[in-house]
């Protein structure tokens, strides 16, 4: 009895495209997005500083009226 191969359902890329979004974020690009979040973070609280004031950290001090 001879077998043959599926045939790719959407064409070759689309299903490794698949096959590489069902794996999620690649370490990468979750290490870049980290990096640019600590340096705008960073930069807001070296900006803040320069005015005079500080960025609020807990839920407390974000309440209105603070």
């Amino acid at each position: 009895m001879t077998r043959t191969i599926p045939a790719p359902s959407n064409g070759l890329y689309s299903d490794m495209e698949e096959e590489d979004n069902r794996r999620g974020p690649e370490r990468d690009e979750t290490d870049a997005f980290h990096r640019l979040v600590r340096d705008l973070v960073a930069d807001g609280d070296m900006r803040a500083e320069k005015a005079g004031r500080r960025a609020r950290r807990t839920l407390v001090q974000m309440k209105a009226g603070r």
